[in-house]
């Protein structure tokens, strides 16, 4: 699927839809009214909206060897998914769910590893998974999934254990860089592009 131009409101709605805890339909919200309830559940995650304005969002389906480069959402190193993930990657994140003790890995790092073996198994039966929420900047930042963790683990762990990657769709925003970005940043942004490395058109 090539990169598809989408408006900020069309990924929210779908961010908010996904939300586990958030009972607002978005259909029947403003557009301001959207991304307030949307920052309102995950001020962290979601923060990227507003820090890195402007921001272009792209609809796109995640080949393998994209796939295999994201990076989890963001945060402190000793919780949550960075705490999973040893080397912050998500194919990291179903390692260690992979090789490690299903008990053991929620308490150290307060993931559901229960809910992302559940989402692995429904993919060997065939089921797919709603697209990815993805964050980058221009030039040589990460693409980080702040939307999706859970899927995106499982869909790792499926790879991992059966060699058989199930192609995941997602919506990716690529923020603008600070004025003063270093130039190392600009000329990495530059031979991505033109290495095919990149994932925006």
């Amino acid at each position: 699927m090539t990169p598809v131009r989408v408006d900020e409101a069309t990924v929210v709605a779908h961010w908010l839809r996904l939300e586990p805890g958030t009972s607002v339909d978005p259909s029947n919200l403003s557009e301001s009214e959207a991304l307030d309830a949307l920052l309102t559940a995950k001020p962290g995650a979601a923060a990227f909206v507003w820090r890195a304005r402007p921001v272009e969002w792209y609809r796109l389906r995640l080949p393998r060897e994209r796939f295999t480069r994201l990076r989890v959402v963001g945060g402190p190193s000793e919780l949550g998914w960075r705490a999973l993930s040893v080397d912050g990657t998500v194919l990291g994140a179903a390692r260690r769910i992979d090789a490690g003790d299903a008990t053991r890995l929620p308490e150290a790092t307060g993931v559901s590893v229960t809910a992302v073996e559940r989402l692995a198994n429904d993919l060997a039966d065939g089921a797919s998974l709603p697209a990815l929420v993805l964050t980058t900047r221009r030039g040589c930042a990460p693409t980080r999934v702040v939307d999706g963790n859970h899927r995106a683990a499982a869909t790792a762990l499926h790879l991992l254990r059966t060699g058989e990657y199930r192609p995941l769709d997602a919506y990716l925003g690529v923020g603008a860089n600070p004025v003063l970005r270093p130039l190392r940043e600009r000329l990495c942004g530059v031979a991505r592009r033109l290495l095919g490395g990149d994932l925006t058109p």
